[in-house]
């Protein structure tokens, strides 16, 4: 298994309209390449990666750099915060890579839409679609990732 076979997936995912299918293989790969990143394993790589590469991941998402964000959202598996605020790293971590690795699904409290923005809603947090293509260009971008390569039939 490889980061480059896991990027390839998700890609393929996307491309057939199956964003949900498409996280478990980018969080796979975003756990590989924080690894080989920062030389450990584990949550506070990954969420590290994550927050290293928002601006990257949003510009690639939506066009503009987001450095920080935080969003109100209440759900067992995140640490406490004040206010119940959130730093996407935490809920993409513990709540999207954590749920599809435990459990097979996106908890019913959150959902990824084309509608291009981010909002919570009825108490459900809504994800663009588009997020997922910058976390797939935060991995294939990494300097870590140097050693991996995509068939020339891949672009964003």
């Amino acid at each position: 298994m490889s980061i480059s076979k896991r990027v390839a997936e998700a890609v393929e995912k996307m491309a057939n309209g199956d964003p949900e299918g498409a996280l478990l293989p980018i969080s796979t790969a975003i756990d590989a390449t924080a690894t080989k990143h920062f030389g450990r394993r584990g949550k506070k790589s990954y969420k590290d990666f994550i927050h290293e590469n928002l601006g990257l991941i949003t510009r690639a998402a939506f066009g503009v750099s987001i450095l920080n964000y935080n969003v109100k959202y209440k759900h067992p598996d995140l640490p406490e915060a004040p206010e119940d605020r959130h730093p996407i790293q935490d809920v993409l971590y513990h709540v999207v890579r954590c749920a599809l690795s435990h459990s097979a699904e996106l908890p019913e409290t959150l959902k990824f839409t084309n509608e291009g923005k981010f909002e919570v809603r009825d108490g459900r947090l809504v994800f663009p679609d588009s997020l997922i293509y910058g976390l797939i260009v935060s991995v294939v971008v990494c300097p870590a990732n140097a050693d991996q390569t995509l068939s020339d039939e891949y672009g964003l």
